[in-house]
């Protein structure tokens, strides 16, 4: 009884650094500086640590994730690293939309936290606060695991394997760091041609800032402004294009065109 409840004290105490610092040892092994994921090398000299980042991910203590920021550190890293996983179990995935990969991907049951859940319950039922999920209610055990509020940022954080996802970071995100860490992954890829290019006449926007309005709008500003303050358009035309701009204004433009790249992100 006695070691089973020293056992309980000192994974709570340790969850977080037990998905951090594996996990930290897989991303600088594997990402490279154009976000790009070597996953050759995933599976030959990080396999170990990956998988050690996914048990401390399935045994985290719930209880133990107290604050907005230990909560949402935590389910990122666990997302990013299930997705990894993911594409190490379909060696042959090239693009998710293209061979009708979605489902594998994002309604397979994985184990977070105690709980099984999929990944688009965990970023929406969770991280997103959604009340249903692929047309199901989000379970009590989730719903327990959601910060207080949605913070749009995550959406430069959160990597599904695609091209056009931002890219992963080469560190695991911490509690203690995250506010600088969001702000800064949210302002990188609001300045790259992923956020917001330009075609000719055209403006071509992340399909992010369509499927994710709500979350970019919650605050009261519009999503062309968030984009714009965060250092988004690379120049004065894109700037002046999204200044004011509210994803419904966008959408209805003929001239704006939103865009997503489902290419697995292989090196």
């Amino acid at each position: 009884m006695l070691t089973a409840l020293a056992f309980t004290a000192l994974a709570s105490a340790f969850a977080q650094p037990a998905v951090e610092e594996p996990l930290d040892r897989v991303l600088a092994g594997v990402v490279g500086i154009d976000g790009r994921v070597d996953y050759d090398r995933l599976a030959s000299r990080y396999r170990d640590d990956l998988d050690a980042a996914l048990a401390a991910v399935a045994l985290q203590d719930p209880a133990a994730l107290r604050s907005d920021g230990q909560k949402t550190a935590f389910l990122i890293n666990a997302y990013n690293a299930q997705v990894l996983a993911r594409v190490l179990a379909l060696p042959g995935a090239r693009n998710l939309e293209r061979q009708d990969l979605f489902d594998e991907f994002f309604q397979r049951p994985v184990r977070v936290a105690g709980q099984s859940m999929t990944l688009n319950q965990l970023e929406h039922g969770v991280l997103r606060r959604q009340s249903r999920v692929d047309g199901a209610a989000v379970p009590a055990g989730l719903r327990a695991l959601r910060p207080s509020r949605v913070d749009y940022r995550i959406h430069a954080a959160l990597n599904c394997a695609a091209v056009s996802c931002p890219p992963l970071r080469r560190r695991a995100f911490r509690a203690s760091t995250l506010g600088r860490d969001l702000d800064a992954a949210f302002s990188a890829f609001a300045a790259s041609p992923r956020a917001a290019r330009l075609d000719g006449g055209r403006l071509v926007l992340s399909s992010l800032f369509d499927w994710f309005a709500d979350d970019f709008e919650a605050g009261g500003r519009r999503v062309g402004d968030v984009v714009v303050g965060a250092g988004g358009g690379r120049s004065a035309a894109i700037r002046s294009r999204l200044a004011s701009r509210s994803a419904a204004s966008l959408r209805r433009d003929p001239s704006v065109r939103f865009e997503y790249d489902w290419t697995v992100n292989r090196r």
